[in-house]
């Protein structure tokens, strides 16, 4: 039992992550779950109700139109010089509908990998849990605070922008809620960052803490904790006016720096 499988979504982000952690373990295959929109949204409205769930939306419509492509010059200038390719042409890759199919069961039988890391799937099923001995998550937010979604964006809503950055994690059935491996925070910058930057930025500084996580894993020498002085609470996406208090909150970081440059 040795060497990784990485299950995840297709992103610029996870294919950072693969190569990052390909370039120093034996990753003998990589699951990409392809993505399940309706799935996610039956259980929003059942949980959060309609109203919700369509100011969520027509967030999203905005971030689709208008702050993907502005932050993408940006994003651009993060990622550059990393390798953020798709890894299928080097590693064994396989596609599948959900991370909990029989599928992925039978390549973690198969694989018989010494830890499993995760990047950006949905929640993972118990029975698949049981298949390897550890799941090693990346999630972009600091938690018990930022479960969910977005963490960055949140830690900015509420004014705390201390507590931007990202958590490795053992994944357990819940959300977000596994005993803590590493984590990591960011500088945020107040005139480039959007809410398309924060997680770039979280996933680069992060990557070298999943690193070492995978390796102490693998070496059993993990030692995994839970934070006691962090109120839990599970995200989700912003709504329009959720929006403009982190814009504001953003204008207010660059107050400080305003006035020190006009001094």
């Amino acid at each position: 039992m040795s060497g990784l499988v990485i299950l995840a979504t297709r992103s610029e982000t996870s294919y950072l992550l693969i190569n990052h952690l390909a370039a120093r373990f034996d990753v003998s295959m990589v699951v990409f779950e392809r993505p399940r929109q309706s799935k996610m949204l039956r259980h929003r409205l059942r949980k959060l109700g309609p109203r919700a769930v369509a100011a969520q939306l027509a967030f999203l419509g905005y971030d689709r139109l208008v702050i993907k492509p502005r932050s993408r010059a940006r994003n651009a200038a993060l990622l550059a010089g990393h390798d953020c390719r798709p890894p299928d042409s080097k590693i064994d890759v396989l596609d599948v509908d959900s991370v909990n199919s029989a599928e992925v069961a039978e390549v973690l039988r198969e694989k018989r990998p010494g830890a499993v890391v995760v990047s950006g799937t949905g929640i993972i099923a118990r029975r698949i849990l049981a298949c390897a001995p550890a799941f090693v998550n990346i999630h972009v937010g600091i938690t018990p605070r930022y479960r969910g979604v977005h963490g960055g964006f949140w830690a900015v809503y509420e004014g705390r922008p201390d507590l931007v950055g990202t958590t490795i994690h053992l994944v357990d059935p819940g959300v977000d809620t596994g005993e803590v491996l590493a984590q990591a925070t960011i500088a945020v910058d107040p005139f480039t960052d959007t809410y398309r930057t924060l997680p770039v930025k979280q996933y680069l500084g992060a990557l070298d803490s999943m690193a070492r996580a995978v390796r102490e894993v693998l070496d059993g020498r993990a030692r995994p904790f839970q934070r006691t002085d962090l109120e839990s609470k599970q995200w989700y996406s912003p709504t329009p006016s959720e929006y403009l208090r982190f814009l504001r909150e953003m204008r207010r970081l660059r107050q400080p720096e305003q006035q020190a440059a006009a001094l």
